[in-house]
């Protein structure tokens, strides 16, 4: 029996407690209801003046397609490239022009193809190397973002960032590219020949039908050459058209840019509703803050 009253005893209390802790807060809050409401205003307020004094920035948005060289398989001198059936593959693999596009070394050319700064310490290259975004799509191409002073600014640093990847690929796919272009034009300068020589071999082996038997064993030689020739007329057209294929802007294509650069219409920062929003909250927090340490010292003084 004791021991319920106990326990009943100590419930009371606690619910007392807390009864106490709220009517505290309400009358902490009545109390300071102007200071709170002070603080909360003037940190909104310096929020938005914040928000006006930071320079604007705009942000300008690409996508980019990797290059590719075509795959149509072996092609004589041409090397392995692939089975029969692959459309290509690309000039660089998507993930490693990630990791490219983030390298400090390449953003450094960037900066020096327009002309500007690339310090650590310099204000425009800082912005750059902190607002140049990468990512890769599932549909590999290369999403691009950027922030700039300004809509103009922005679209010229994004579209040196795409002539920089441009000129490297341009550089990597370029002896690829030109042996097989040499091999197209040795392959056409081959079938030329060969089908000269056909002509001429079909020529021979009408006339010697039409003489003696004597030319016989001739007849049969020049035949023979003929069906040679006549396979390797095939060869080299089958390697032609493949050479061609290959070649084509189907297969083999330079890296390039996905529509246009877009730029954004306003300012993507800083945005005044979300400063005022923050100014409120540490204001609020602030005053509320300031109010305790009041309350803490006025009971402090009192009771001493």
């Amino acid at each position: 029996m004791n021991k319920s009253k106990s326990a009943l005893s100590v419930t009371s209390e606690n619910q007392f407690d807390d009864e106490l802790s709220l009517l505290d807060l309400v009358a902490f809050m009545q109390r300071n209801f102007y200071a709170l409401l002070g603080g909360a205003l003037l940190g909104a307020v310096l929020g938005v003046v914040i928000a006006f004094v930071l320079p604007a920035q705009w942000q300008a948005s690409a996508l980019v397609r990797v290059g590719q060289l075509g795959n149509v398989g072996n092609v004589g001198n041409v090397g392995n490239v692939g089975n029969v059936g692959n459309v290509g593959s690309p000039i660089e693999p998507p993930l490693q022009l990630v990791d490219r596009i983030k390298n400090k070394s390449f953003q450094n050319d960037v900066l020096t193809r327009l002309g500007l700064k690339n310090g650590d310490y310099d204000v425009k290259a800082k912005l750059f190397r902190d607002t140049l975004k990468v990512k890769l799509e599932k549909s590999e191409l290369i999403s691009l973002t950027l922030k700039g002073t300004s809509s103009n600014e922005v679209k010229q640093q994004m579209n040196a960032v795409i002539i920089e990847l441009k000129s490297i690929h341009a550089k990597m796919s370029a002896p690829s590219i030109s042996r097989w272009q040499q091999e197209l034009a040795s392959t056409e300068l081959e079938l030329k020949r060969a089908s000269e020589e056909t002509e001429r071999l079909a020529k021979s082996l009408n006339e010697s039908n039409s003489l003696n038997e004597r030319v016989f064993s001739q007849a049969a030689l020049v035949s023979n050459l003929l069906i040679a020739r006549e396979s390797e007329l095939r060869s080299l057209r089958e390697r032609k058209r493949m050479l061609e294929e290959q070649l084509s802007p189907e297969r083999t294509f330079a890296t390039s840019e996905l529509g246009r650069v877009e730029v954004s219409e306003k300012p993507v920062f800083p945005k005044k509703p979300l400063f005022g929003l923050a100014g409120l909250f540490l204001g609020l927090l602030s005053a509320l803050l300031w109010c305790a340490l009041k309350s803490m010292f006025v009971r402090k003084s009192v009771s001493e």
